[in-house]
């Protein structure tokens, strides 16, 4: 699955998060703390993760979950989640435009059979 980060679904879960750090939203900030553009919260990465699987398996839910963060995730930026399940264990890995890894972590569900 892939999702396009942009810039204002970032401000809103800035906003929604009360995640006052200014380069995940202000293009000045996010320079001087040296990234291109402003970045996802990983809190946010982490929430479309859960959201990108159980939209495919709406039968299930997750218990628990843990996620590694490799490199930012500039806003404007498609990413691409991909899943592998193992019994109760679905893996993650986020990847961005050119390949790199972004994320990587895993989750326990329960539940329905996966629709996948």
């Amino acid at each position: 699955m892939k999702k396009k980060i942009t810039a204002e679904a970032i401000q809103q879960y800035a906003d929604a998060s009360n995640d006052p750090a200014a380069f995940h939203f202000d293009p000045e900030a996010a320079m001087k703390a040296g990234f291109n553009r402003p970045i996802a919260q990983g809190m946010y990465i982490m929430g479309l993760a859960h959201s990108a699987y159980l939209s495919m398996n709406p039968t299930q839910w997750i218990k628990s979950a843990r996620m590694t963060f490799l490199s930012p995730l500039l806003s404007e930026t498609v990413v691409r989640f991909e899943f592998e399940t193992l019994n109760e264990e679905v893996h993650v890995t986020i990847t961005g435009e050119n390949d790199e890894i972004i994320a990587s972590g895993s989750f326990s569900v329960e539940g329905g059979l996966n629709i996948e």
